[in-house]
């Protein structure tokens, strides 16, 4: 799903972003990118979404070499990549049912049967009930699940969360991680950067630990510290 091969960014004048990354994640994984802020995390997903492009190395994502990606494409190449952010970014104007319906209509695949799609998304995520409320009516924890009901309802095979949980509340943060664990269970895979050390640990998963831009452990079964 994701190789980076001797990859490096660096800021101008002489700010490093990562430092010649090699690693390759398997269709289906669920991986845990870790470090200290500063680290590469978000250098490593902006480039991942090509937001940003490397100064060295190569990129490639579901099988997209992203050197060779032309500009007119980048949106194709995101519309098969689910973002869930730190402060949701939901459409505050829109309810909840709304806001999972405008990424079937941004991305082209708003159908006859959108509407049901939709729904039934929002049911996966328990909140059915809440279609019709707005952002300013959920709690945080009920804003991410839209938002993460909405990174989903296109099936990407690849989903990126960006500290999901790190404005939540600990049995919140527990919730949404089983969520994003169904999800992977349907064979997305889940990239998740962050500082959540309680989480990491009780989880298990594969863990990318990054700093100073480099790759400083890759462990199949991993904790947040080394362990």
């Amino acid at each position: 799903m994701i190789k980076f091969e001797d990859v490096t960014k660096i800021y101008p004048p002489s700010t490093v972003g990562l430092e010649r990354v090699s690693l390759h994640i398997e269709k289906g994984e669920f991986v845990f990118l870790v470090g200290p802020s500063g680290s590469g995390k978000s250098t490593f997903i902006r480039l991942l979404i090509r937001e940003i492009e490397q100064d060295r190395g190569r990129i490639i994502v579901g099988g997209r070499d992203l050197d060779t990606l032309r500009s007119w494409k980048i949106p194709y190449l995101r519309r098969n990549i689910g973002c869930v952010f730190q402060d949701f970014k939901l459409l505050t104007n829109k309810t909840a049912f709304e806001n999972v319906m405008y990424a079937l209509v941004v991305t082209g695949n708003a159908t006859g049967a959108s509407k049901k799609k939709a729904a039934e998304i929002l049911a996966l995520v328990g909140l059915g009930h809440k279609s019709d409320s707005y952002p300013n009516e959920l709690s945080g924890g009920e804003q991410q699940r839209v938002s993460i009901a909405r990174a989903f309802v296109n099936h990407p095979p690849l989903l990126i969360a960006d500290e999901p949980t790190g404005n939540l509340d600990p049995d919140t943060s527990m919730g949404i991680m089983q969520l994003l664990y169904r999800i992977n269970k349907t064979g997305t895979t889940v990239l998740m950067a962050t500082h959540d050390r309680e989480m990491v640990d009780r989880m298990r998963r594969r863990v990318i630990a990054l700093d100073n831009g480099k790759v400083v452990r890759d462990q199949k079964r991993g904790g947040y510290g080394e362990d």
